[in-house]
């Protein structure tokens, strides 16, 4: 049975709000308790009627009980409000009995103009959502017919293309990498399409209330996007980090759902967070990526030193809850030092590929058992996972420290910047090159001359190097890397009109 979230149920009265409802009906579920879930699932729908778990959920249970024609009525209402595994419908024992249902039938019969109609209702309801660009902008609309996705954007349309770009590169390396066979065409037609949302800051910023509630928008809150896999629809404040982070959930998703999986939360975050911080050779496109340390693995390096770092048996067997619990930025961080670490000893395919035969062999095509990761470890380093777990750990101690921020003496544009709108980094002022008694001020200039061509106040840097540099900390690592003295291309953006030019870094005063 399709159940999207597993939560405990702690309730000892009647339930009264939809996740109480939702918590005591996975409880019968679990049970195989049908005549308790029934009503459940009946309450559910009155309270949740344009949501399709329930809806499914009820056909499966009508299925088990002999009443095909009423699950088959139940799935065509699951279809409507947005049910669209087909997969799932014709693996799932429990609709065994719905089967031989003239609905059933002409669902299946007409899975690829249902998927058309469902792709039509995303786009028009993401359209009402997201329709109020910045100044002397608009939204831009982009369908990429190889992978199924439709873009949205209110960024600038140069910086929309290369993040296209990148993109491509990086569904190509993740099917390199990862997903096997995940660009078959075969596959693809099953799979619903998926609309990425890159937003203006004020249509942002109303999504993220509307989704999160108020407090997504104070001072302690890091949502900078999300992909809602029940919606499908991807939205990202940023064409960087959070764009790859977000994007690599869907393509983790689309192998998920064909293989009738779910995995488990620190292995959807752990690969999506692989992807934030990437160097690409230079000329070469995403496709070529390499995976970095980062600001996450420092953390990871502080972990150990304090002896904190959770061992990889407890790490691998958390709930959800555990992980998104006071210690989530270590566990993002572990996380992804994990599938780094994977990456670097050239197992991360076979790790996956041994994760994904685990999963099915402990617990059914529905979701992850919790010992399914170390079994994993085990099959493909061949030893225990304890002699596993202290090698990650040796090879976390030699990871190189890297730059949070440019300290004195280090490689500097010779600008002060800050994050931008999502495309790049501000310049916000132009530092003086040292004088005579080698000191450096901030100074009212307006522009810093380059070797060739010039940076001025309200530039926004997108590339050092060929490198993209849309967030501080992309700008940081990349820097990081170069010397004082080093001549770098930049490429930025002056309102709307892209340019480079050549500038000699500086140390930083």
């Amino acid at each position: 049975m399709l159940s999207v979230f597993s939560v405990v149920n702690c309730f000892a009265v009647e339930p009264e709000t939809p996740a109480e409802f939702e918590a005591k009906t996975n409880e019968a579920l679990a049970k195989r308790d049908f005549a308790q879930a029934e009503p459940l699932l009946r309450r559910q729908i009155e309270l949740q009627p344009r949501e399709f778990v329930p809806l499914y959920n009820l056909a499966c249970v009508r299925a088990a009980q002999g009443d095909g024609r009423e699950a088959g009525t139940l799935l065509v209402r699951a279809v409507e409000n947005g049910f669209d595994d087909i997969r799932k419908l014709i693996r799932d024992p429990d609709l065994a009995g719905a089967r031989d249902d003239a609905n059933y039938k002409k669902i299946v019969a007409n899975w690829p103009t249902i998927l058309e109609a469902r792709k039509q209702s995303n786009l028009d309801q993401v359209r009402r959502i997201f329709s109020h660009p910045d100044d002397g902008a608009e939204y831009t609309e982009v369908v990429d017919e190889k992978r199924r996705l439709i873009y949205r954007s209110a960024f600038d349309p140069t910086e929309f293309k290369k993040a296209r770009e990148e993109i491509e590169g990086l569904a190509d390396w993740a099917e390199k990498t990862v997903f096997p066979g995940l660009w078959d065409p075969t596959e693809l037609a099953l799979d619903p399409w998926v609309v990425i949302v890159l937003p203006s800051r004020r249509d942002f910023t109303t999504w993220q209330i509307v989704t999160f509630g108020p407090g997504a928008r104070t001072g302690f809150s890091t949502i900078g996007g999300a992909y809602i896999h029940e919606q499908k629809q991807l939205v990202s404040q940023d064409l960087g980090s959070t764009l790859r982070h977000e994007f690599f959930h869907v393509l983790h998703w689309r192998d998920c759902t064909r293989k009738g999986q779910t995995h488990e939360y620190w292995v959807q975050e752990g690969l999506a967070s692989l992807v934030e911080d990437v160097d690409v050779p230079a000329g070469s496109s995403y496709a070529n990526l390499k995976p970095v340390p980062s600001w996450r693995t420092n953390i990871v390096q502080r972990r150990d030193r304090s002896n904190t770092l959770m061992p990889l048996e407890k790490f691998c067997t958390q709930p959800r809850d555990k992980f998104l619990s006071s210690q989530q930025l270590a566990n993002y961080a572990e996380a992804r030092a994990i599938f780094l670490y994977l990456y670097e000893k050239n197992q991360l395919l076979p790790w996956y590929t041994a994760y994904g035969r685990e999963t099915m062999s402990e617990a059914g095509p529905d979701k992850a058992g919790l010992k399914a990761g170390i079994k994993a470890f085990e099959t493909v380093f061949a030893q225990p996972l304890k002699e596993t777990d202290k090698e990650f750990r040796f090879w976390v101690r030699k990871l190189p420290e890297v730059a949070e921020e440019i300290r004195e003496g280090m490689a500097s544009l010779g600008v002060e910047v800050e994050t931008g709108t999502g495309d790049g980094v501000t310049v916000t002022s132009i530092i003086e090159p040292p004088g005579k008694g080698g000191h450096a001020n901030i100074i009212p200039a307006l522009t810093l001359r380059g070797i060739k061509g010039e940076i001025r106040i309200g530039d926004v840097i997108t590339a050092v190097g060929g490198q993209a540099t849309r967030d501080v900390s992309e700008l940081v690592r990349v820097l990081s890397t170069k010397k004082p003295g080093d001549e770098v291309v930049i490429s930025y953006r002056r309102r709307s009109q892209p340019g480079e030019a050549t500038i000699k870094l500086i140390p930083r005063p």
